[in-house]
């Protein structure tokens, strides 16, 4: 600092300049100042908030004026009209070749309503079907020496024949082989027999009867039949039962060995 500069500091600090005005007043000044321009930065927000809302305004030109899409998510919003309901969950199963199938379905599966009533089962009758028509014969021949003992077993079911006034026979008192329409046997040497079923009838129609009766044939009196040489013959027994076409004959053969 030169010294003429210097000198005229130290006059300055010495002799200061007497105050232009009342301090008070240049505080308040300042205090005016800083208000203006406090008031002028309120002006501006507001100014610049109405210019946003006016173009939040302009925006908002459709029917149902809606706020801009923002891409902010909002809170889902769950409306419930009506009980809760339940979704079919699928739950998976691996396969041997690897590929995945649906193997169960839990939860709950509306299912229609059909009001159609189901098909009625044909009604069923505890009533036991009848037993089929026929007679069967079975021979067990016995040979001591020459002689000849031969017993016929019957078994089946067959029409109840009628008596010579139409009345049907008796089947509680009455054996089954008189149920039927008499018998005829050969045995082989020429020599031949039967029974005779006397005066009844086969009529069609009248109840069914079930039997069954083993008897010894009576070709002697001593009930043998005796062969004169010995040999193989062949035995053959005939009997006839009444069914709904008449009486039918049932034919049985067996052989009967002599020594």
């Amino acid at each position: 600092m030169t010294d003429d500069l210097k000198d005229k500091f130290e006059r300055l600090v010495a002799d200061p300049p007497p105050p232009s005005a009342v301090p008070s007043e240049a505080v308040f000044a300042k205090v005016r100042t800083v208000r203006r321009r406090r008031t002028a930065g309120v002006l501006t927000l507001a100014a610049a908030a109405v210019v946003a809302i006016a173009v939040a305004a302009g925006n908002m030109t459709d029917i149902d004026s809606s706020p801009p899409v923002s891409h902010t998510p909002s809170a889902p919003t769950t409306i419930v009209t009506g009980p809760p309901t339940t979704t079919p969950t699928t739950t998976p199963t691996k396969t041997p070749s690897g590929t995945t199938t649906s193997s169960q379905v839990t939860g709950a599966v509306h299912t229609p309503k059909n009001n159609t009533p189901p098909p009625s089962s044909p009604s069923t009758s505890n009533t036991p079907a009848a037993p089929a028509l026929g007679v069967h014969v079975s021979l067990k021949p016995t040979v001591k020496g020459r002689l000849l003992t031969m017993k016929v077993t019957l078994s089946g079911t067959a029409l109840v024949p009628t008596a010579a006034g139409g009345t049907p026979l008796s089947t509680a008192t009455t054996p089954f082989l008189d149920l039927l329409g008499g018998t005829q046997y050969f045995f082989g040497d020429g020599g031949q027999s039967g029974s005779d079923a006397g005066a009844v009838n086969c009529l069609s129609g009248t109840k069914r009867t079930t039997g069954h009766q083993t008897y010894t044939l009576q070709a002697d009196p001593v009930g043998t039949h005796t062969y004169a040489k010995a040999g193989t013959y062949n035995f053959s027994y005939t009997v006839r039962y009444c069914s709904t076409k008449g009486w039918v004959p049932v034919t049985k053969t067996t052989t009967v060995t002599v020594k």
